[in-house]
C-alpha cells in the first residue's frame, strides 16, 4: 500500500470509527512502543556499564602507553555513540512494525540499520587495529618466552607494521563486502571479499615464512661454534645468496597461491614467466654474464667476504658478493660497487699469508752490519708482540741508490690481510730501536751521525 493511501485510510478510520476496539489497538501500540523504548534505553545503559568495566579490566591487564590509552578511550567512546544511535534506530523500526507501516518502508529501515551497524562497527574495529596489534604483541612476547621462542619472536617483531597494514586492508575489504551483500544488485561483487582477504592472509604468511627462513638460514649456516675461520668466511659469503634465492622462491610461490585463491589458473602465469625469462636471457647478456661470473667467483673461491682485494682503482675489504655485483669498501670508507663480470684482474691480499714490506733509507757511510742488526732486533720485537707475524724479519739487501742514501728492503711474512698494520708497527719499532742505539747523538735521519764527524763539523765552523 502506498504511504499516502495508508495515511488517508488511517485518518479516515480515526475520524469515522470511534469504537473502543480501535482506540484500544492504538493505545496498545503506543504502550508497546513505550516499553520498547524503555527496553532499549535500559539495554543501552547496561551495555555502556559493561563497556566501562571491560575498559577498566583491559587497562589493568595490558600495560598501555599514553598513546594507546588515549586510543582506547576514543574506541570505547565510539562504541557508546554507535550503541546509542543504533538503539534509537531500532526504536524507529519498532514503531514502523507496531503501527503497520507499509512493508517496503520497514524493509528499507532494516536495511539502513544493517548497513549502519556494519559500517560503524567496522570503522571502530579498524580504528582499534593499532591497539589490537599492541595487545597481540604483549601476548605473543609472553607466550614466546614460555616456549623459549624469544629468538624467533624478536626477529618477527619487525613485521608488526606489516601485520597492522594487512589487518587494516582485510577489515576494509570485509566491511565493504558486508555492505555490498546487503544490496541485491551488488551481491555478486561482494563474493570477492573473502577471496581478497584470503589473498592478504597468504601474502602476510609469505612474509612470515621469508623472515623465519632468513633467520634459520643464518643460524644453520653460521653456528656460533664448530667452524674454522676460513669455512666461516666462506659460509658468510654464501648466506646472502642463499637468503636472496629463498626470498625470490617464496615470493614466487606466494604470487602463485594468491592467483589460485582469487580463482585464476596459475599455469598461464608460469608459462608467461618462463617466456619472460627466455626473452630476458636473450636481451640481457650482460646480466647473464654478471650472474655466471659471480657463480664462478664463489665456485672457484676467488675471494670471500672479508678478503682484502684490489680490482683496478678499487682496493679494500669485500663487504658483499651478490648475484650481479661485488661491494668493496676502501680505507677511506667509500663503497665501490663493481659488476661481477668486470672483476678482473683480481689481486687478493688475504690468501695463505701476506708480506709486510718496509724500505729503509740509510746514508752511504752507515755501518750496514749495525743497521742489519738493528732491523733484526726490531723484527724480533714485533714477532714477540704480534700473533699476526708468522716468520722472522727477512733482510732483502740494498735495493736502490739515490744521491745521498741507499735503500734497504725488509720483508716479514704475516697473516692474510695484515700487511699494512704489521708494516706500520714495524716502522715504529725500527725508529725506537735506532733511537735507543743513537743514545744522545743527534738524529736528523734514521741513522745517527758518528760522534767524531759531528765534532769535526762543529770545530770547522761556518765557511
Amino acid at each position: 500500500m502506498p504511504l499516502d493511501a495508508f495515511v488517508a485510510s488511517l485518518t479516515a478510520q480515526v475520524s469515522t470509527d470511534s469504537t473502543a476496539h480501535t482506540w484500544s489497538t492504538l493505545a496498545s501500540a503506543l504502550a508497546k512502543l513505550v516499553l520498547a523504548t524503555l527496553a532499549v534505553l535500559i539495554t543501552v545503559h547496561v551495555v555502556r556499564w559493561l563497556l566501562r568495566v571491560a575498559e577498566r579490566m583491559l587497562r589493568r591487564w595490558a600495560q598501555l602507553s599514553d598513546e594507546d590509552d588515549r586510543s582506547l578511550t576514543q574506541i570505547f567512546a565510539s562504541f557508546e555513540r554507535a550503541l546509542t544511535n543504533l538503539g534509537w534506530m531500532l526504536v524507529v523500526v519498532a514503531a514502523s512494525l507496531l503501527f503497520a507501516v507499509p512493508g517496503s518502508i520497514t524493509q528499507w529501515l532494516l536495511l539502513l540499520v544493517r548497513i549502519y551497524l556494519v559500517v560503524v562497527l567496522g570503522i571502530v574495529v579498524i580504528r582499534s587495529t593499532a591497539l589490537i596489534v599492541s595487545a597481540l604483541d604483549v601476548f605473543g612476547d609472553r607466550y614466546a618466552k614460555r616456549r623459549n621462542w624469544s629468538r624467533y619472536y624478536e626477529h618477527l617483531r619487525a613485521l608488526l607494521p606489516t601485520l597492522r597494514t594487512c589487518v587494516d586492508y582485510a577489515l576494509w575489504v570485509g566491511v565493504a563486502s558486508l555492505v555490498l551483500v546487503q544490496l541485491t544488485p551488488t551481491q555478486r561483487v561482494a563474493a570477492w571479499g573473502p577471496l581478497l582477504i584470503q589473498a592478504i592472509a597468504i601474502f602476510f604468511a609469505g612474509r612470515v615464512i621469508i623472515e623465519l627462513g632468513r633467520l634459520e638460514i643464518g643460524h644453520r649456516m653460521l653456528p656460533h661454534e664448530g667452524l674454522e675461520e676460513t669455512d666461516r668466511r666462506r659460509r658468510a659469503t654464501m648466506v646472502p645468496l642463499v637468503r636472496s634465492a629463498f626470498t625470490y622462491a617464496v615470493y614466487f610461490g606466494t604470487a602463485v597461491l594468491i592467483l589460485s585463491s582469487l580463482g585464476f589458473n596459475p599455469m598461464p602465469f608460469l608459462a608467461g614467466a618462463g617466456l619472460l625469462g627466455l626473452v630476458v636471457g636473450f636481451g640481457a647478456q650482460s646480466l647473464i654474464n654478471d650472474v655466471v661470473s659471480g657463480f664462478f667467483i664463489l665456485f672457484e673461491n676467488v675471494y670471500l667476504v672479508g678478503d682484502i682485494v684490489e680490482v683496478g682503482p678499487a682496493k679494500g675489504v669485500v663487504e658483499a658478493i651478490e648475484f650481479r655485483t661485488t661491494k668493496i669498501r676502501d680505507p677511506e670508507g667509500r663503497i665501490h660497487v663493481i659488476r661481477n663480470g668486470d672483476m678482473k684482474p683480481v689481486i687478493n691480499y688475504s690468501r695463505d699469508y701476506g708480506v709486510a714490506v718496509v724500505a729503509v733509507d740509510v746514508p752511504y757511510d752507515a755501518d750496514l752490519r749495525g743497521v742489519f742488526a738493528g732491523l733484526r732486533q726490531a723484527g724480533a720485537h714485533l714477532h714477540s708482540q704480534s700473533q699476526d707475524v708468522l716468520n722472522e724479519l727477512q733482510i732483502d739487501g740494498v735495493t736502490a741508490f739515490t744521491a745521498s742514501t741507499m735503500t734497504i728492503r725488509t720483508s716479514t711474512r704475516v697473516s692474510p690481510g695484515r700487511q699494512e698494520a704489521a708494516a706500520a708497527a714495524l716502522r715504529l719499532l725500527i725508529n725506537e730501536t735506532f733511537e735507543q742505539r743513537a743514545g744522545r747523538a743527534i738524529r736528523k735521519t734514521l741513522i745517527a751521525e758518528p760522534a767524531e764527524r759531528h765534532v769535526t763539523a762543529a770545530q770547522r765552523g761556518p765557511r
